[in-house]
């Protein structure tokens, strides 16, 4: 009985082939030297009989060291690498599955040197390179989300303008349909007063023509004047003087040419201008006469119905600058012409706010970053070049330059576990005699934009590997 105790004892103490260090409990005999299946405690088995190469447990934790059971996990140390797990079948079985195993515990001793330390060697080397190219990619990132955050902050400043500008076309609008619609007669006196005011502009570039030639008029007499006061104080009754002989002379040739001047005019301005205001006057009678005709007035009351007076002086000295001119009430065709304008252009301004609003709050991914990624990229796998324009479709063409649509892009998918961003792409073209075409963009780290691969898993269902800067991603970050 003691012998068997100390031979239990020593077994005990024995390290459990293929069993990780944190498992290696769960490895003890009882008191009576029987141990029990981890998977089903039910059944006992004589500790003796672990790693005996021959599978007694159905889970097979009675073989972890041997190949005896298919299910059974082999624990490989790999010390001064990383440990791992190699299934039980490839135990003992002559090949040296470095792969997983790399310090070659999986066969006998000897069998395979260990490799742990090159292999250790050469993905730490693989590791900087990745974390370099994740770094170069995410720097790359970072722009291209400054170019996303500022074309954000645009499509904002610009809805927000087309909502002012939408609100004061309502409003402006609102006051032309507040706007009653005059009546017959009301229309009629408008349209007498529409005329008169044409009168009024035509007469306007009359009288200004009229007081540009009495401006000439004052500016050749004020040059005789100064003649004729440079003769007056430099005249020397008893000398020849030159100066009155050259001023008597100007003075001639002066009076020479405004006596020509007047003979080929023989018209006098200031009657010319009394003669317009008096066909003014006889046309503004006239007006009032029809209006107040038009009116229903036979006898005149000025209290009642128009002060043409003051209208009229309200005219002319608004074009003498004396006083801005009254503000014009727009015609009812005018009015009608205004409101079409203004609803055809608040058509407009409500369309291009819409869509400004839509791209704003569309799903573009992480920070919306791909708002900034309008461009589109080309590369040729196997047989076929494909087209993805991130925001907008992926394409398929052959090498006769047919391109057949696969899915418009529609919405991002983040993958937390695996920190990667996928592009769904949808409503493609429709295959021949099967289902609508749609993709998948799986997108990993890069530094530059390229497809790498395209498959096909299901009929006309896609799945396209790209690497992006837009596929690197900090811990975390989403």
């Amino acid at each position: 009985m003691l012998a068997f105790f100390l031979l239990c004892c020593c077994a005990a103490a024995n390290w459990i082939r293929g069993v990780e260090p944190d498992r290696q409990s769960l490895y003890q005999p009882d008191d009576d030297g029987l141990w029990a299946c981890l998977g089903n405690p039910e059944i006992k088995i004589s500790f003796d009989r672990i790693n005996d190469d021959y599978c007694d447990c159905p889970d097979g934790s009675d073989e972890p060291g041997t190949s005896a059971c298919s299910l059974g996990q082999f624990y490989c140390a790999n010390e001064g690498f990383k440990p791992n797990y190699l299934p039980s079948y490839r135990v003992n079985d002559g090949t040296c599955d470095y792969d997983l195993c790399c310090d070659g515990s999986d066969e006998p001793d000897g069998k395979c040197p260990s490799r742990c330390a090159q292999m250790k060697k050469a993905w730490d080397e693989e590791t900087a390179a990745r974390n370099a190219a994740i770094a170069k990619g995410l720097a790359k990132k970072a722009k291209i989300q400054h170019k996303a955050h500022k074309q954000q902050t645009k499509l904002r400043y610009e809805i927000t303008q087309l909502s002012s500008e939408i609100e004061k076309l309502e409003q402006e609008l609102y006051g032309l349909n507040q706007l009653q619609a005059p009546t017959e007669k009301e229309s009629a006196i408008i349209s007498v007063f529409e005329q008169l005011d044409s009168s009024l502009e035509r007469l306007s570039l009359q009288i200004s023509e009229k007081l540009q030639q009495l401006n000439s008029k004052r500016h050749n007499l004020r040059n005789l004047e100064e003649i004729l006061e440079t003769m007056s104080n430099e005249y020397n009754p008893n000398f020849n003087d030159p100066a009155v002989k050259a001023a008597a002379q100007a003075f001639q040739e002066y009076s020479v040419n405004q006596g020509l001047t007047k003979d080929e005019k023989g018209t006098d301005q200031a009657s010319e201008v009394e003669t317009l205001f008096a066909n003014l006057q006889s046309q503004l009678k006239d007006s009032e006469a029809e209006i107040r005709k038009l009116a229903g007035r036979e006898v005149e009351d000025e209290n009642e119905l128009f002060d043409f007076k003051s209208t009229f002086k309200a005219m002319v000295n608004s074009f003498l600058g004396v006083s801005k001119r009254h503000q014009k009430i727009p015609s009812t065709r005018e009015s009608e012409k205004r409101k079409k304008e203004i609803e055809e252009e608040l058509k407009r301004l409500r369309r291009d706010q819409q869509t400004k609003e839509e791209r704003l709050n569309k799903d573009y991914g992480p920070h919306q970053i791909l708002m900034a990624m309008d461009d589109c990229i080309v590369d040729k796998i196997g047989d076929y070049d494909y087209r993805l324009c991130f925001v907008e479709k992926v394409e398929q063409i052959d090498r006769n330059g047919h391109a057949v649509r696969i899915g418009r892009f529609e919405r991002t998918e983040f993958d937390e576990e695996k920190q990667q961003l996928k592009l769904i792409y949808e409503h493609g073209d429709k295959c021949w005699n099967g289902p609508v075409r749609k993709a998948t963009v799986l997108l990993e780290c890069c530094e530059k934009d390229t497809i790498v691969a395209v498959t096909e898993p299901e009929k006309c269902e896609y799945t396209l590997r790209v690497k992006s800067p837009i596929g690197c991603f900090e811990p975390d970050e989403v």
